[in-house]
């Protein structure tokens, strides 16, 4: 069942045992694209809770009603409530999974294990991306216009990988009837806030991940600016080589991301309970 808060109804996916990592997708995606990951966490000993975006996925909200990253932190805060976990948790996102665990790392602390940051940024837009975003904003949720040519070119950009990555989630935007579901989210998307300012208030651990071939909001700008003023990452970001290693690298190269994030998660704790038994 979803939770309902904040005037919506939040969905999410609880798979598994073990310690619970919370992951929040990217833009124009949904939970399902943690599906090429999640055997891979659930295998290892994790406990995997997906959640819906506002806008997106299973989740439903008002398509007018504004929202910001802060709220959807507080979503993910009220999924944890209504699953009793009160105990700190990693939190992952990808693009703006990441714009939202950033936020929940700031608002709750004490909720805070680790962060796994993929293809993202702590940076506001400046003026001439928010207009490009309200521009594609109108577009998207016309449902008078074409969306296939914006898609198909929007796709390499925010997906990247191959052509069949890219396919699964052209073929799911043009099937979708509600596209208008989305007019918030492009906004919010587009409008978001700046708190590089505020990163040195997060302490927990941190793994910042990249593709290679991104330039979307994980570039290595980006990636750098979260690993040098994040004192839990030690200056260090991971990237995921290649030429089709793009913006939607967690969905178009699940293994090496996989490899990444678990190697991450088992040296945090190895590290934890060597700590508890000295």
């Amino acid at each position: 069942m979803p939770v309902h808060h904040n005037h919506a109804d939040i969905h999410f996916t609880d798979t598994g045992v073990g310690r619970p990592v919370v992951l929040s997708h990217g833009f124009l995606m949904d939970a399902t694209m943690f599906d090429r990951t999640r055997d891979m966490f659930v295998r290892s000993g994790f406990r995997v809770i997906a959640v819906d975006a506002r806008g997106f996925g299973r989740t439903e909200a008002d398509p007018a009603a504004s929202f910001t990253y802060w709220d959807l932190a507080d979503d993910i805060a009220a999924v944890l409530d209504h699953l009793a976990i009160a105990g700190p948790v990693t939190v992952g996102g990808m693009s703006q999974g990441g714009y939202t665990a950033l936020r929940f790392a700031l608002r709750y602390p004490d909720r805070t294990r680790a962060l796994i940051l993929a293809s993202t940024t702590a940076r506001a837009n400046t003026a001439d991306e928010t207009a490009q975003y309200r521009s594609m904003a109108a577009t998207w949720t016309d449902p008078r216009a074409l969306l296939e040519p914006q898609a198909r070119a929007l796709a390499p950009l925010l997906i990247g990988g191959t052509a069949q990555d890219q396919d699964h989630w052209i073929n799911r935007w043009l099937g979708d009837p509600r596209r208008t579901r989305t007019t918030a989210a492009w906004e919010t998307l587009a409008t978001r806030d700046e708190i590089t300012h505020r990163l040195h208030e997060i302490n927990c651990p941190a793994l910042v991940l990249r593709g290679h071939a991104d330039q979307a909001g994980g570039t290595a700008d980006d990636a750098s600016s979260l690993a040098e003023r994040l004192t839990g990452a030690a200056g260090i970001s991971t990237v995921i080589a290649g030429p089709t290693a793009g913006h939607g690298v967690w969905w178009t190269h699940p293994e090496a991301v996989a490899h990444c994030t678990l190697s991450f998660l088992h040296s945090l704790y190895t590290a934890e309970q060597s700590r508890a038994s000295a």
